[in-house]
């Protein structure tokens, strides 16, 4: 019988819900960044578009967060680090 970890996920299906996220932060980044870029060029049309600006720096950080979040060999220095028999439940 496969070990379990957290909430009686067996590793496998751990694995896979993290592939699947991984897949759509993959998606989702070069979209966020698409979406600051048109944001940051409306806010140069005129100052009454200024606060665009703001959003379109938001928007840019959480899109560098996701990016940060999604990486690949932090994840599998993490995931190599607790995959013992003693961390299982």
């Amino acid at each position: 019988m496969e070990p379990t970890w957290h909430d009686g996920l067996s590793r496998s299906a751990l694995v896979q819900l993290v592939e699947g996220l991984l897949t759509a932060i993959d998606r989702t980044v070069p979209k966020l960044d698409a979406v600051a870029h048109h944001l940051g060029l409306l806010s140069q049309q005129s100052e009454e578009f200024e606060v665009v600006g703001g959003v379109a720096d938001q928007v840019a950080d959480m899109s560098d967060e996701l990016y940060a979040a999604s990486d690949r060999e932090r994840l599998r220095e993490w995931g190599n680090a607790i995959d013992t028999p003693d961390k299982a439940h």
